[in-house]
């Protein structure tokens, strides 16, 4: 059960953390506090604000310069401030929660997208898929494209649940996937497995995109969201904050 009370006080740290962001504390553009100040001001252990911090990195609310210390992001507006206080909020989430909760979603979505699409959503799914195959050696525009299809799948859909369970965690979605294409570069990976899912959309049969978006999961999502959890890298121990 230790690696269970680890995750939570990790999430309870960065959860602090981006609270204090979204107070107000830290502006966007500033560089925070030294670590022993910064622990000290939010009343946690170095080693757990460390790894907050790293997780903060991993989702795009602060940048880490070694060397010179670490960054609240410019990009990073209330509504993403917000949906990440909602993330550590839920209790011992991690990054594969994350993706796992997706999973749930998103395979229903395709499913239902199938019946439900109309002629305008389906060209639009193509044409993404389109665009995905021209920017394959690009990484950082085809990870435009990449959060553009899972939104139509989802908005296909015609389900407001689903629609609003996956609208609390796009934010975090998007800076996932920049995360792993900024890393990894994973676009030959995944396209494949996203044209399965238009194409079968387009044929109207529902368990076919199913099939093929649990793929792309299984696949794909999972073990690249994997290796960002247990990048040595990302997880070192070594100084990130000045």
């Amino acid at each position: 059960m230790e690696p269970v009370k680890r995750v939570r006080v990790v999430d309870s740290v960065s959860e602090k953390l981006v609270s204090a962001i979204s107070e107000g504390r830290f502006d966007a553009g500033a560089k925070l506090p030294p670590e022993h100040d910064l622990a000290e001001m939010l009343q946690v252990s170095r080693n757990a604000l460390r790894e907050a911090v790293r997780q903060l990195e991993t989702m795009g609310i602060v940048t880490v310069r070694h060397g010179d210390g670490t960054y609240v992001n410019r990009v990073t507006g209330n509504s993403l401030v917000t949906r990440a206080l909602q993330f550590f909020r839920l209790g011992g989430t991690t990054l594969i929660d994350l993706v796992e909760a997706r999973e749930a979603i998103e395979v229903t979505a395709a499913m239902l997208a199938a019946e439900r699409a109309g002629a305008g959503e389906v060209e639009a799914l193509l044409q993404l898929v389109r665009d995905m195959d021209n920017l394959i050696a690009k990484p950082g525009d085809y990870v435009e494209k990449d959060f553009a299809f899972h939104v139509m799948v989802v908005e296909a859909s015609k389900n407001q649940v689903l629609i609003e369970l996956f609208s609390t965690i796009q934010d975090i979605l998007m800076v996932q996937l920049r995360k792993i294409m900024e890393l990894y570069g994973v676009t030959k990976d995944s396209y494949g497995y996203h044209r399965e899912v238009a194409f079968a959309i387009a044929d109207k049969d529902s368990e076919a995109a199913g099939s093929a978006m649990r793929d792309h999961f299984r696949k794909v999502a999972k073990p690249y969201v994997a290796k960002v959890v247990n990048d040595p890298h990302l997880n070192s121990g070594g100084e990130g904050l000045t």
